[in-house]
């Protein structure tokens, strides 16, 4: 079953006291060719000018096509499926890669929160390997502010996804 068929993702929000979630898998045509997708968590805090999108690497996506390789195809393809619930700047969101066992087999249960810092640029967005700065325990408690990640399986379950590819997929090269 080929997953882009379905071109309208499944979207789940939800509201936890003055945090807005919205929860979806994210399709995007992947800078180094093809159809790339992520799991991508966005918080809006509706007290605060404050938005944070959690990006989660999937092991189901097509190898090579990586969010870290495609973060502005990401950024962009985010604001323009979730823009509209963000009442302010979208330069005010911060973002954060997520990687762990859920993204290739070899990380094991070791999650990795990278911050990654974007950049306005007249109509465009900039961003390069010095704007990613890996988090330590101090700076994800600031920057998620209390908000706890859900697991990723039971947010797969929640959007009808699975992170195993299946030979039918025919993306499987042995």
């Amino acid at each position: 079953m080929n997953h882009m068929q379905n071109n309208r993702p499944k979207l789940i929000e939800v509201n936890h006291g003055n945090v807005k979630q919205i929860k979806t898998i994210l399709h995007w045509l992947h800078k180094d060719g093809g159809e790339a997708h992520c799991l991508v968590r966005l918080y809006i805090w509706s007290d605060t000018s404050k938005a944070l999108a959690v990006l989660s690497e999937l092991r189901s996506n097509p190898p090579g096509l990586d969010i870290t390789r495609d973060f502005i195809g990401v950024a962009k393809s985010v604001i323009q499926l979730l823009g509209t619930h963000i009442k302010f700047p979208i330069e005010k969101i911060v973002w954060v890669l997520h990687h762990g066992g859920f993204s290739y087999y070899e990380t094991l249960n070791r999650e990795a929160f990278t911050r990654v810092d974007l950049r306005g640029k007249a109509q465009s967005y900039e961003s390069n390997l010095s704007d990613r700065h890996l988090l330590n325990g101090s700076e994800y408690q600031a920057i998620f502010d209390g908000i706890e990640l859900e697991p990723i399986g039971k947010v797969m379950k929640e959007l009808d996804w699975t992170l195993e590819r299946r030979l039918s997929d025919g993306d499987i090269s042995w």
